[in-house]
């Protein structure tokens, strides 16, 4: 199996996040597709050891100060990903998962009006990690 890693922004890189597992057939097929899309794509061989599967990486945490971020409108996904130092795909995927059911939990508790603070988003943290734990 070959390990394939392929970021490319506005830049030029789609962060694929991880490696992916795949032949040579399928890298091969892999990368014409992306030279389809991107015709200036650059392919560079690099050596990346494969880590421990998903959940046993050791993920960071996200913390009720990066989750407010994710709340300011102010600031775009690159923004954010720099002044927490994760990815752009990382906080992109974080939004989508967060602000929807951050606000569902708002409503369910009568939160609506309140003003959002790092206490509030304390205590929706506290209680989604007290709902996990009782699976």
């Amino acid at each position: 199996m070959i390990a394939t890693k392929i970021l490319v922004y506005k830049s030029g890189y789609i962060d694929l996040e991880s490696p992916i597992q795949m032949t040579e057939l399928q890298q091969k097929e892999f990368i014409n597709f992306f030279k389809e899309i991107f015709p200036d794509i650059e392919i560079k061989e690099v050596e990346e050891p494969i880590g421990p599967p998903i959940g046993e990486r050791g993920e960071k945490e996200w913390g009720a100060d990066e989750y407010q971020l994710l709340l300011d409108s102010r600031y775009n996904n690159k923004t954010i990903a720099s002044k927490i130092n994760r990815t752009e795909m990382a906080v992109r995927m974080k939004r989508g998962e967060f602000l929807p059911d951050f606000f569902v939990w708002l409503k369910r508790k009568g939160y609506v009006s309140k003003k959002i603070d790092k206490k509030l988003i304390e205590k929706y943290l506290e209680e989604k990690h007290e709902n996990i734990d009782r699976r």
